[in-house]
């Protein structure tokens, strides 16, 4: 259940390619975690898109310049595991490169953090859940 900012220069991702993204973002945070992919799992992946002006993304000191893209996956401690962040790192990159239309072959411009949190320190609708809770929903669970 990873909650993912996605920050990127203004017009890195027109809008059809950004609801893409968003859906196969959806389905490699929730196999990098080894979660089920049903409707009610798919449906505690929350996505936010942060788009900046090219002259507000610095790097070296100097705005503009390459398209940087990062990313800031949030999930429970534990989830995903080593295995699993890396394929999560490979994945997103890829995904990132296709939807925004750079060339097979050329770098990358993604950086990735994962930040895992204490299911205690993840409040949801009031409460929390634990990792059983998100592993092993009933699979006819309505999504949020």
């Amino acid at each position: 259940m990873p909650l993912i900012y996605v920050n990127a220069p203004e017009g890195t991702f027109t809008d059809a390619a950004r609801d893409a993204l968003a859906e196969e973002l959806t389905v490699i945070g929730l196999e990098s975690e080894k979660l089920p992919l049903f409707p009610f799992d798919q449906s505690t992946c929350w996505i936010y898109f942060r788009d900046y002006p090219p002259a507000k993304v610095y790097h070296g000191g100097k705005p503009g310049g390459t398209k940087v893209i990062s990313l800031e996956v949030n999930s429970f401690a534990g989830l995903p595991t080593t295995d699993g962040k890396l394929f999560l790192y490979n994945r997103c990159t890829e995904a990132i490169r296709k939807y925004a239309g750079i060339p097979e072959g050329a770098l990358v411009p993604v950086y990735i953090v994962v930040r895992e949190v204490e299911t205690r320190d993840w409040g949801v609708f009031g409460g929390t859940l634990t990792i059983d809770d998100v592993k092993t929903p009933h699979p006819d669970q309505a999504p949020i």
